[in-house]
C-alpha cells in the first residue's frame, strides 16, 4: 500500500470528525488538504496495473471503452494522472475543464478553492470556480500522454466566462482544435459548472448556447478530419421538460452525445437529503460560498434525467448514435447497473470515486467489476 493509498484510507475513516468542526475551520482545513492530496494522488501510479475483463467493455460513440466507468471533469484540473487512473483500469479519462485563458479560481476569505465533504451524507460541495492554465497548455500535456488501449482520453472545455460572447466561442472554437490536434479522443464541451458566471440558474437554450453550439458545428464538427465524438456536460439541475429539446438541439447540430447532469444549486431542495450530523457545515458553505453539490443526493436525479434524455434520443430519431452519459451521484457497480437497465452505457463519478478509493485504494476499479460479476 503506497503512502498515498494509506492516507486516504485514514481520512476516509476520520471524514466525520470534519463535520463535528467549526464549519469555517472544517472547510478552510479541507480545501488546503485536498489541494495538497490531489498533488500527490496525480503521480502515485500504482506498481500493480489491472486491466478489467473484455466482457465489461463497452463500444460506443467509435470508441472502446473497457468497462463503464471513468472519473468526471472536475477531479484532475491540469490534465494529470491519466497514468495513475489508466493503471487502475479506468473505462476512460478525461482532463479537468479548461477555458482560454488561465484562470486561478475561487478565493473567499482566504481559503482558495473552497470545498467540502459531507461524510455521513455521501457528499460534497465545491465552489472552485474551473481554476486551469488554459486549453494550450492543457492540450500540449495532453498530446505527450502513452495511450493504455481501452482507456480514451477525454478533454473538457469550457468559454471562457466574462467575455464578450463572440469572442468567447471564438477562443473555444480554437480550443477544440487544439484539442483535436493534440490528439484526444473526444471533447466534452461543459455546460454545467455553477461556480462561474454565465451558467448557473441560465435556461438550457439560451440564445449564448445555441450560438455557441452552432459555431462549434460550423466551425469544429463539419470539419473533423478524424474520427472525434464531441458531447455536451449539463447540469443535473436541467428541467425534465428542457431536456427533449436539448438532445433533440444536440442530435441535429451533429453532436455525439450529452453528459447528465453535473452538480446542482438546488440547496433547499437537497437539504432533506444531507444526514443531520452534516447540516451545519452543509448549510454554513452553502450560505458563504454557494457552489456545487456532488454526490449521493443527486443520484436519482441524475438517473430520472438520463431516462427522459434516452427516450428523446428514440423520439428524435438519433438512436444509439447518440450517447447518454451519466454523472451525478454515480459511486459504483449498483448505479453502474440501474443505469445500463435504462440504457445508459457509459458512467462518470466523482464524490463516489474518493469514497472507493478511501476503501479500496488503487483496486478501485476492480472492486467495481468484481461488484459488476458477483
Amino acid at each position: 500500500m503506497s503512502a498515498v493509498e494509506r492516507f486516504a484510507s485514514l481520512e476516509h475513516r476520520l471524514r466525520g470528525v470534519v463535520s463535528a468542526l467549526p464549519p469555517a475551520i472544517a472547510v478552510r482545513l479541507f480545501s488546503a488538504g485536498r489541494t495538497a492530496f490531489a498533488k500527490r494522488f496525480a503521480t502515485d501510479v500504482p506498481r500493480e496495473h489491472y486491466v478489467p475483463p473484455a466482457d465489461v467493455s463497452v463500444t460506443a460513440m467509435g470508441l472502446t471503452f473497457r468497462m463503464p466507468l471513468w472519473n468526471a471533469a472536475g477531479m484532475f484540473k491540469g490534465g494529470e494522472a491519466y497514468d495513475v487512473v489508466a493503471a487502475q483500469g479506468a473505462g476512460a479519462y478525461v482532463a479537468g475543464t479548461t477555458t482560454s485563458r488561465v484562470r486561478t479560481g475561487n478565493v473567499r476569505d482566504g481559503v482558495q478553492w473552497p470545498a467540502v465533504p459531507y461524510a455521513n451524507s455521501h457528499a460534497s460541495s465545491n465552489w472552485m470556480g474551473l481554476p486551469n492554465a488554459g486549453h494550450r497548455a492543457v492540450a500540449s500535456r495532453l498530446a505527450t500522454l502513452t495511450r493504455v488501449a481501452g482507456c480514451p482520453i477525454g478533454a473538457s472545455v469550457s468559454a471562457e466566462p466574462g467575455l464578450d460572447a463572440d469572442v468567447a466561442v471564438a477562443e473555444l472554437v480554437d480550443g477544440m482544435h487544439m484539442y483535436a490536434d493534440a490528439g484526444v479522443d473526444y471533447i466534452e464541451l461543459n455546460e454545467s459548472c455553477p461556480n462561474v458566471p454565465g451558467h448557473a440558474h441560465r435556461e438550457a437554450l439560451d440564445a449564448d448556447l445555441v450560438r455557441r453550439l452552432d459555431m462549434i458545428a460550423s466551425h469544429v464538427l463539419a470539419k473533423r478530419s478524424r474520427h472525434l465524438p464531441v458531447v455536451v456536460k449539463f447540469s443535473n439541475d436541467t428541467s425534465v421538460e428542457q431536456l427533449p429539446g436539448v438532445v433533440q438541439a444536440l442530435h441535429e447540430r451533429g453532436f455525439n452525445g450529452i453528459v447528465v447532469g453535473n452538480t446542482s444549486t438546488r440547496y433547499a431542495e437537497h437539504a432533506a437529503l444531507i444526514d443531520q450530523r452534516d447540516r451545519a457545515l452543509y448549510d454554513h458553505f452553502t450560505a458563504t460560498y454557494g457552489g456545487g453539490l456532488s454526490g449521493a443526493p443527486l443520484r436519482s436525479d441524475s438517473l430520472a434525467l438520463c431516462g427522459v434524455a434516452i427516450a428523446a434520443r428514440t423520439a428524435c430519431g438519433a438512436g444509439d448514435a447518440f450517447e447518454v452519459i451519466r454523472c451525478g451521484g454515480v459511486a459504483g457497480a449498483d448505479d453502474v447497473a440501474a443505469s445500463a437497465a435504462i440504457g445508459v452505457r457509459l458512467n462518470q463519478w466523482y464524490v463516489g470515486y474518493f469514497e472507493a478509493f478511501g476503501r479500496a485504494g488503487h483496486r478501485v476499479y476492480r472492486d467495481v467489476v468484481s461488484r459488476m460479476r458477483s
